[in-house]
């Protein structure tokens, strides 16, 4: 895996940004470092943008530090929960910052062509119209695409 850092480029940038700056004694949870083909990723995917592709990368690195678990031997303990808690809270802190989003989140309404839509008028089985409404009732969905 190819280590650079060059505040010149956007790669450098995001080590930067992300505290991976020192080849050998990286962020990683094994003590590595970021490959310069993973933060080029991270580059594409946020449009070039620095600041949202180190939102990404804490991301990442939440997800890698959120594998391991809390260990406690005797007196020692580790927290590597910790960790994780940190770097998804850094990624919050980037995102607010810098906008954008891993996947981006929309909401979708929905139009429903049954008997049980909105503007649906409440029948009975005869198909003549009574008093109560629907049990679906509104609700909103929310979509992840």
């Amino acid at each position: 895996m190819a280590f650079t850092y060059d505040l010149a480029t956007n790669c450098g940038k995001v080590r930067l940004e992300i505290g991976d700056t020192v080849s050998g004694d990286g962020v990683l949870p094994s003590g590595g470092n970021l490959s310069d083909t993973e933060i080029a990723y991270f580059l594409a995917q946020e449009g070039d943008s620095v600041g949202r592709a180190a939102a990404r990368a804490c991301e990442a690195l939440s997800r890698a530090w959120a594998r391991l678990v809390d260990l406690a031997v005797g007196p020692r303990r580790e927290s590597l929960s910790q960790a994780a808690a940190a770097w998804a809270e850094w990624a919050r802190t980037l995102r607010s910052q810098y906008g954008g989003g891993p996947m981006g989140a929309y909401s979708a309404g929905w139009l429903r062509q049954d008997g049980y839509g909105d503007q649906a008028e409440p029948s009975d089985e005869r198909g003549e119209s009574t008093e109560s409404a629907s049990e679906y009732g509104r609700e909103t969905v929310y979509v992840r695409v």
